[in-house]
């Protein structure tokens, strides 16, 4: 007997064409249960002076950007819930589960809304560490009542062990807390040759693929590379993405006399085509869930060094998938750096293992399996 469709909504800050982590992942989840016949909307903020209309189809994805926040300030949250709560009240027919993917303001919205809809609410943190939603929602003013608000959503979704760990101190029970993974597209991301090859600095390149935020930790990066740089004549390291930290780290490979050995590309349309093109992959962050340029790097074949931290820890503990360099040790990233460069036919072993837990465990049409299965089991929970 078939299952009838899907009804999700999903609620996040920001969506499309916004690009960050959550945003990249919802998108990619939504538009393949789209394809599947499923209905997905999406509720977020509209961004002013953005031009994006406040109504929208995104690769199969209604898209309702109805919340109007007040950007800054103590106002955003009060302003964000209460855009939120009105929006899934309006939509509350067009719906049968409500999906956040993050966890701090919208995981409030979503509990605070949970006794006007009457449909089961879904909360999946997007990081841990200092900068995931857990620590800040410690940070918050008002933290008490807002875990309190939090807590009454019908279930958690935890992208990796740490997080887990983090909302079950948090006080989420454990009948309520599953296990999930974020998903990486295997069309886009796969390995093979790239038409880039004469357009970048000789190889070897190693890449790093992001937002320049201090969450990448990438000075550390950056003075590691310096190590590599002395001890090696070849060599390039290539960051593909913007941010806040651009200038200032521009400023400091030239104060480490790398101007001629670190290049920062911006951000790209097609960051497939730029990981087909290197040979290795760096993550440094502090802190992860499940990192999708992690993820990215892995089904392209790359070998991978990433921090001992969040999700990174997962996706590199079945098997020798990757190297993990403890936070704030320039010279075990250094090193790591190194041994690949050094033994190409043993980063080309690690990079084949790599993909090959992608494409058993996080090629994107496995993972939407699992939330597919995950929603109709909260759905019967929800009726009995």
């Amino acid at each position: 007997m078939n299952e009838p469709p899907l009804r999700i909504c999903y609620l996040v800050a920001y969506f499309h064409p916004y690009a960050s982590g959550a945003e990249r992942q919802a998108l990619a989840q939504g538009a393949e249960l789209a394809r599947r016949g499923h209905s997905v909307r999406v509720v977020t903020q509209a961004v002013r002076g953005s031009g994006l209309p406040r109504d929208d189809l995104v690769q199969g994805v209604t898209v309702h950007r109805w919340i109007d926040s007040v950007p800054l300030g103590p106002l955003f949250g009060l302003s964000f819930v209460s855009g939120a709560v009105r929006a899934l009240r309006t939509l509350r027919n067009t719906f049968d589960l409500v999906h956040t993917h993050q966890a701090l303001w919208e995981a409030v919205a979503s509990g605070v809304a949970r006794s006007v809809i009457d449909r089961p609410t879904l909360v999946q943190p997007a990081s841990s560490g200092y900068f995931g939603e857990a620590e800040e929602l410690e940070r918050t003013r008002g933290f008490p009542v807002l875990r309190r608000l939090i807590l009454r959503n019908s279930a958690f979704a935890a992208i990796s062990l740490d997080l887990e760990t983090q909302w079950r101190a948090l006080g989420v029970p454990a009948d309520r807390m599953f296990r999930m993974a974020s998903g990486v597209d295997p069309s886009v991301f796969h390995p093979g040759p790239s038409l880039l090859e004469a357009h970048l600095p000789p190889r070897p390149r190693v890449m790093f693929t992001g937002r320049l935020h201090p969450q990448k930790n990438l000075d550390l990066l950056l003075n590691a590379w310096a190590e590599v740089a002395a001890s090696r004549a070849e060599g390039h390291l290539i960051f593909l993405g913007g941010g806040p930290d651009r200038d200032r780290l521009s400023a400091r490979a030239e104060a480490l006399g790398l101007v001629d050995r670190v290049h920062f590309l911006g951000p790209v349309s097609d960051p497939a085509a730029y990981l087909r093109a290197a040979d290795v992959f760096v993550l440094p962050s502090v802190a992860e869930g499940m990192s999708n340029s992690l993820l990215e790097a892995m089904a392209t074949g790359l070998p991978c060094i990433a921090s001992k931290i969040g999700g990174n820890v997962d996706l590199f503990e079945v098997g020798p998938s990757g190297v993990l360099v403890p936070l704030n040790d320039p010279r075990g990233w250094a090193e790591a750096i190194r041994s690949f460069l050094d033994n190409p036919d043993f980063a080309r072993t690690l990079g084949q293992h790599a993909l090959q837990r992608v494409e058993s465990e996080f090629a994107l049409p496995i993972v939407v399996d699992r939330y597919e299965e995950l929603y109709r089991k909260l759905l019967t929970r929800s009726r009995n």
